[in-house]
């Protein structure tokens, strides 16, 4: 704790201010902190004010000057113990007893810590080196915290020391390592202190902590019996991680500035370690999402979704509205007596090979298969990517599937029944960003399902909507006018021909 000592003028022994506020005034006026009537001294004669690393003197204006250890000032000085004040013919010494020092580093003075001669040239040099390679190449990264922290305690002595992560989800500050299994885990630390070095983004070192009043109403230090510590932020950027935390109990020599310094670059380096397998699960993650998206959406699109999905991610719940969107389903005629007919192992080949061709020439063709009907499937041309020609692409993709079966690559003979119409469709995506399915809802996909299951095997039946929206040569000729079921009206249906 800081002080000043003084004698005035008829007292009988020396004055002692305790300087617990930020900014210490003193002057003639009464209004000062520290008043005194010499006439000296001017009305406000001089501020002491406290900084993270320390205290400064600045002579406020005064008439005859401030001086410091007998030299008059001119600009804001740094104080240290024992330095004489003097303000007319007042004399006041400056004591910092070193008790509660508070000393922080922010990261921007990281380079000059990096570069002291006294930090490279001591055994920490070495420590700091392997931990930087482990963050580069160490194979198993889960258990990087841990090693650091007992790289730490070995090397400052502490008798305890953790790592303490944000819950990315809650926030909350969980104990990852620890540099004792059974040690008294979070309870165990100051909180007051995890709190002021996250808060202020900066290295912390406290000197018996537990007589120092800005720690007062922190039971963890009481109780544990801590009498020095250490703490830095793990972060990086904009991002806080959480803390790396040391301390010492039944030994009392306190850390110095040495081990706050070398404790400030590990938890540097632990936030790069964080960071870089936060970055190379991210880049996983979207990765998994885009392989998912392209099975099912044409690859021009995919970029698009993802941008949605990382920037925008509440739009992927918007209802939308699209004016024109063809959907064709297909299936395999006789489904059923095809199973009674062959073993499962041959029924799941097929399947697959069914499909995978399947997905294989929609999306070819720029529309995407939305769902699988177990002997059949449903795709889309027109949402979530549109195009002019989109009826024309449906209908080239069913005629190259059936001319695809024809081949009798599926190993089991089969025909397929193929139904195609176009209109007005709403689109939802249900599912979350590890697992999407966007779905339509519209009197033309109900219309669609309904042609496939009129039509014969090896048919291509569309509506007349689908008929009149053809840009190419398609050849289709009239079937005629068919009741469906749901529908009120007849539809005009077309046979593709090929």
């Amino acid at each position: 704790m800081a002080s000043l000592t003084y004698t005035y003028k008829g007292d009988q022994g020396e004055t002692v201010y305790t300087i617990e506020k930020e900014t210490v005034s003193a002057g003639r006026l009464p209004s000062n902190d520290i008043a005194v009537l010499d006439p000296g001294v001017s009305r406000n004669h001089f501020l002491i004010q406290r900084e993270q690393d320390g205290y400064y003197l600045t002579d406020n204006e005064s008439s005859n000057g401030t001086l410091l250890n007998g030299e008059r000032i001119e600009t804001r000085v740094r104080l240290h113990d024992q330095d004489r004040i003097m303000a007319g013919s007042m004399v006041f010494v400056f004591h910092d007893d070193g008790l509660a020092t508070i000393k922080e580093v922010s990261s921007q003075e990281l380079d000059a810590i990096a570069a002291s001669p006294s930090l490279l040239k001591n055994v920490y040099f070495d420590i700091i080196l392997s931990a930087a390679r482990e963050t580069i190449y160490a194979t198993d990264r889960s258990g990087f915290p841990a090693r650091i922290i007992t790289m730490v305690c070995d090397a400052i002595k502490a008798e305890y020391g953790a790592v303490l992560i944000a819950n990315e989800k809650t926030g909350e500050l969980e104990l990852i390592a620890a540099s004792r299994p059974h040690g008294p885990g979070v309870r165990g630390i100051s909180s007051a202190i995890l709190d002021r070095s996250i808060k202020n983004r900066a290295g912390l070192l406290v000197k018996n902590a537990g007589i120092d009043n800005r720690f007062a109403n922190d039971r963890t230090i009481q109780n544990m019996g801590i009498n020095t510590a250490l703490c830095a932020p793990i972060w990086e950027k904009e991002f806080i991680y959480g803390a790396l935390y040391a301390d010492r109990r039944l030994d009392r020599t306190p850390f110095n500035e040495e081990h706050l310094n070398f404790v400030t670059i590990m938890a540097n380096l632990l936030a790069l370690h964080i960071a870089h397998d936060r970055l190379t699960r991210q880049i996983a993650d979207e990765r998994n999402i885009a392989d998912q998206i392209k099975r099912f959406v044409p690859i021009e699109a995919v970029a698009g979704l993802l941008d949605m999905i990382k920037n925008s991610p509440s739009e992927m719940w918007n209802i939308q509205a699209t004016e024109r969107t063809t959907v064709m389903f297909a299936d395999i005629v006789g489904f059923t007596s095809l199973t009674e007919k062959n073993e499962p192992g041959e029924i799941a080949k097929l399947l697959r090979a069914f499909f995978d061709q399947a997905t294989t020439i929609v999306l070819k063709n720029g529309g995407s298969v939305n769902k699988f009907l177990g002997d059949g499937f449903m795709a889309v041309f027109g949402t979530p990517l549109s195009h002019p020609d989109d009826p024309d692409r449906a209908i080239r993709s069913a005629r190259q599937l059936l001319a695809w079966i024809k081949t009798g690559n599926t190993g089991i003979p089969v025909s397929l029944r193929i139904g195609i119409d176009t209109g007005p469709v709403t689109g939802i995506m249900v599912g979350s960003a590890q697992r999407l399915e966007y779905t339509i809802i519209g009197d033309c996909v109900n219309a669609a399902a309904r042609l496939q299951a009129r039509a014969d095997a090896d048919q291509i039946l569309i509506s007349s909507e689908t008929n009149s929206s053809i840009q190419s040569t398609l050849p289709t000729k009239l079937v005629g006018e068919i009741t469906v079921r749901g529908k009120e009206k007849q539809i005009r249906v077309y046979e593709v021909l090929y």
